[in-house]
């Protein structure tokens, strides 16, 4: 396994460059728009990750870091996208582990550490 897919980058910026060519030269904003509506959901489905933690929902768990996972590969946010990956299998057997609460807590920081790069991709 290549050492970029254990140890992935903050940012991928081809990943940002393919979001750009979908909008065109139409909307000049649009990776800016999709980077402040990714911050925003994802901040909501942090305080439901966090909630499922508790309650030990590893179903929910695994639907949620699924889905921020696909949107993070979106934006390019590697890192915080392999940390959704592990999360997610993790609960995929339907049960939550002794490593889950860690887990949580990673995509967290992760979120956090990727916060910055978002505010700045135009």
């Amino acid at each position: 396994m290549p050492s970029s897919s254990i140890n992935p980058p903050l940012l991928d910026p081809a990943a940002v460059e393919k979001l750009r060519k979908v909008a065109g030269d139409l909307d000049p904003g649009f990776v800016a728009e999709m980077a402040q509506l990714f911050m925003v959901e994802t901040g909501k489905s942090l305080i439901e990750l966090k909630a499922a933690c508790d309650r030990a929902d590893a179903p929910m768990l695994m639907r949620l870091a699924h889905s921020l996972k696909s949107s993070a590969a979106t934006l390019g946010l590697m890192k915080l996208a392999r940390a959704c990956l592990i999360l997610e299998m993790d609960t995929k057997d339907g049960e939550t582990g002794p490593a889950t609460q860690a887990l949580v807590t990673a995509v967290c920081d992760q979120f956090e550490e990727a916060r910055p790069v978002l505010i700045q991709l135009r």
